[in-house]
């Protein structure tokens, strides 16, 4: 387990960056690969959401890595399309 470092406040009167990442769960090493992109973008200072099916963060850890987790309905699902909207809006 890596030791990430603090990242940097924002610069007066900005709001840091937003990177949201999306995975469906279909295989281990995307979620492994979203985990260390996580990693490397929150120690840049960036805010990150992972949209995923249920029980994604408990098998990958995102939220350990510094993400804000958002489950995402099932790849076909009406409501997928309008969550991703409003997390990236």
């Amino acid at each position: 387990m890596s030791l990430l470092p603090t990242p940097p406040p924002p610069a007066s009167g900005r709001t840091p960056q937003h990177a949201v990442q999306v995975v469906d769960g279909a295989s281990a090493g995307t979620g492994a690969h979203v985990r260390s992109l996580t990693e490397g973008l929150v120690a840049r200072g960036l805010r990150v959401t992972v949209c995923a099916p249920c029980g994604a963060d408990a098998a990958y850890g995102f939220r350990g890595a510094g993400a804000h987790v958002a489950p995402l309905p099932a790849p076909g699902d009406p409501e997928a399309a309008a969550v991703l909207r409003r997390l990236c809006a």
